[in-house]
């Protein structure tokens, strides 16, 4: 059964299956072209700037015994209320900063339940674990595996007695 995490609930707690619908390769560019007064042309905006991510998910369950597919509805609709993490089962070690948009509609029948939801994630690429490494003296490589350029942060904690003199961070883009 595939499914998702959102909040830090798996989907199967409330037996829901899942069905890709809209997963995109890329989220969509943003165009911000400038027209200049007397000027051919436009001014286009920097390269790499992309809008949030939207993706798609149609989702169905099985009401369990001495439920009601209106109380799964509301229970359903109070976990995925507000802003959270969302990580799928295809890529468990990615997540998503994700909402939901619009109001998913849902298809009601006497024991089982079916809906489409339609996340908006912010920002628009997956994010992946938390690196924790000591530094020493010298070079000290941090293997990066993302594939967009994304938010860093960076915290040095010196917990040793002696004083930190020079600290040098070098950024190395991933090569194709």
């Amino acid at each position: 059964m595939s499914g998702f995490s959102f909040r830090g609930v798996h989907s199967s707690v409330y037996g829901i299956c899942t069905q890709d619908q809209e997963r995109a390769i890329l989220p969509p560019g943003r165009d911000e072209r400038i027209v200049i007064p007397g000027r051919s042309g436009y001014y286009d905006g920097p390269p790499g700037v992309y809008d949030e991510r939207v993706e798609g998910l149609h989702c169905s369950f099985k009401c369990p015994p001495g439920k009601t597919v209106p109380e799964m509805c509301r229970e359903i609709a109070y976990w995925l209320s507000g802003e959270g993490r969302l990580i799928y089962d295809k890529e468990p070690d990615k997540h998503y900063n994700a909402r939901l948009t619009g109001s998913p509609p849902m298809e009601q029948h006497l024991k089982w339940g079916s809906f489409d939801l339609t996340w908006s994630c912010n920002p628009p690429f997956a994010l992946g674990r938390t690196v924790t490494q000591p530094l020493t003296m010298g070079s000290n490589p941090i293997a990066y595996q993302g594939t967009a350029p994304a938010p860093c942060l960076i915290v040095l904690r010196n917990l040793s007695q002696e004083a930190a003199q020079t600290v040098t961070i070098t950024a190395v883009k991933r090569s194709v």
